[in-house]
């Protein structure tokens, strides 16, 4: 990828990859993600969402299996936290309580603990993208950091209803979607590069950090002609079955802790 720093803008830009890998529903397709609207609770949106549709996609099949399975050790993680009460009561340490509750669970055929349903893989398919030519914002780099700060002159809005005066990368990858979909948005809707051309998304690192020997590289991409009603510039090249015995997405269950049938 070639790399430049945006004369007109000061935000530091990537060129299109060649190939990502995406995640999804084989009953939607590759090229559908949810439509966000103005008014909508942002809490519910991803990252780096805007009005329209962003399409997220990752430069190796093990981050692009993360991304997918976090959200559900997170409902994992949501279901062991409300136990904490009762692990209090009974005096017990809430992890040898969870344990329990999951042996129970999974000796009474309950694949809601740590378990994937067979169903979720036979859902989803494992695309093989390809962007259209165009400018990505590396939204990590110290250069664009910098740019965001001017383009915020007020302060960055916050979930909290408080403003964030001078903005960090730790805010750039956090959880508070009031934030992130602000910054979104005006990258998308303000912006214009120095070639006169609009980005088109928001290149970053996964917040799950980066598989050892590659970079965890993710991208979120703005459908622009897709939204105004013209054909979709991204292609599909490919698509791939979610297999059990995948060594990947076999990785991934690890790091996350779940199981599979």
């Amino acid at each position: 990828m070639e790399a430049h720093i945006c004369t007109s803008t000061g935000l530091a830009l990537v060129s299109s990859p060649v190939l990502v890998l995406r995640t999804a529903k084989t009953s939607y397709g590759p090229l559908d993600p949810l439509m966000r609207q103005d008014g909508e609770d942002r809490e519910s949106w991803s990252r780096y969402d805007t009005i329209g549709r962003t399409l997220y996609a990752a430069d190796s099949r093990l981050t692009a299996y993360m991304e997918l399975l976090a959200p559900f050790r997170t409902e994992v993680g949501q279901k062991r936290r409300a136990l904490k009460p009762v692990a209090d009561f009974m005096g017990m340490h809430l992890d040898k309580l969870w344990d329990q509750v999951v042996a129970e669970w999974d000796e009474a055929g309950n694949m809601k603990a740590t378990w994937l349903p067979r169903a979720f893989r036979e859902g989803r398919a494992l695309y093989d993208l390809r962007f259209p030519d165009g400018w990505w914002v590396d939204v990590e780099s110290t250069e664009t950091i910098s740019a965001l700060n001017g383009l915020f002159p007020d302060g960055f809005p916050t979930a909290s209803g408080s403003r964030i005066e001078h903005l960090t990368l730790s805010n750039l990858t956090s959880d508070d979607r009031v934030l992130t979909t602000a910054i979104a948005s005006a990258l998308r809707d303000v912006i214009e590069l120095d070639d006169g051309s609009l980005p088109l998304g928001i290149k970053f690192t996964s917040k799950h950090g980066h598989p050892s020997g590659r970079s965890g590289g993710c991208w979120a991409y703005w459908m622009r002609a897709k939204d105004s009603g013209l054909t979709e510039l991204a292609e599909v090249l490919g698509e791939t079955a979610v297999e059990e015995s995948d060594d990947d997405l076999r990785a991934a269950m690890a790091h996350c802790k779940i199981k599979t049938r």
